[in-house]
């Protein structure tokens, strides 16, 4: 479907793997400039090779330390640059390291609030001072289920996605009078690496606190992605929008798949 960004510029942070490659090459198959960024040369590189592969090969690949607001101002700079502005700010970098809360040493909590939090703000300031001149643009942060649902052992990742939800509802307020819009979207369970233990660890279990047992895909995220990047979604921002198979929708996701109704 013809989405009306060709020509657009859109930037990725966090674009290399995951939710944000498969981000990234369908802005590419949008007819839109894409750059991307990682803070591993080596996911630079395969990404590089992959966009070659899917026959895209005008793609602004760098490797930058997301948490660096020096990095990301040159890696914004270095798209505007080459593409001519930025139109469309993907927040995707983030990650996670597992361990009770009672006992989380000190700077494994400072590096998931930086990788996830403080990349989100870092990317809006850096977003917003190319969009604000010409009065338009488009940002849209990586949330998570956990940011409403904390998980055992995970509960820092959802303060610092509780926090990117609470950044894209303010930039949002903010940066109206400049015409840009900023949402969120907020994942459920996807097959990444990041979701990988949950998923084959302990898949039974994962699947069934899911109405539609099943993981989602990276892509699925990726289109829901793209599409509120168009003008067709305009009238909507400072939203986040749940995309996780309705995980946590129902007290007992189990029964509709018992049918208890029938025989």
């Amino acid at each position: 479907m013809d989405l009306g960004l060709k020509g657009q510029v859109a930037v990725i942070c966090g674009g290399t793997t995951g939710i944000g490659a498969a981000a990234a090459l369908r802005f590419a198959e949008e007819g839109c400039k894409v750059a991307v960024c990682s803070h591993s040369f080596s996911k630079v590189e395969a990404f590089e090779q992959q966009a070659r592969d899917s026959g895209y090969e005008d793609i602004l690949a760098e490797q930058v330390d997301v948490t660096e607001l020096s990095q990301i101002r040159a890696f914004a700079d270095d798209a505007a640059k080459r593409f001519g502005g930025i139109d469309i700010w993907v927040n995707c970098a983030g990650g996670n390291k597992h361990g009770p809360l009672h006992s989380l040493p000190e700077e494994t909590f400072r590096y998931i609030m930086d990788l996830n939090l403080t990349s989100t703000f870092l990317g809006i300031q850096t977003a917003a001072k190319h969009m604000m001149p010409k009065k338009s643009g488009v940002i849209i942060n990586l949330s998570s289920l956990s940011s409403r649902i904390p998980v055992d052992y995970r509960v820092t990742y959802g303060a610092a996605k509780a926090g990117v939800n609470m950044l894209t509802v303010g930039a949002a307020s903010e940066l109206a009078p400049y015409g840009i819009r900023v949402n969120a979207v907020s994942p459920g369970v996807i097959d990444t690496v990041l979701s990988a233990k949950a998923i084959y660890e302990q898949r039974d279990y994962t699947m069934s606190m899911i109405p539609l047992h099943r993981a989602g895909r990276p892509e699925e995220i990726g289109d829901v992605i793209v599409c509120m990047a168009s003008s067709r979604f305009g009238y909507m921002t400072g939203t986040v929008v749940n995309v996780d198979g309705g995980k946590n929708s129902v007290e007992d996701t189990e029964l509709p798949w018992k049918k208890p109704w029938e025989g």
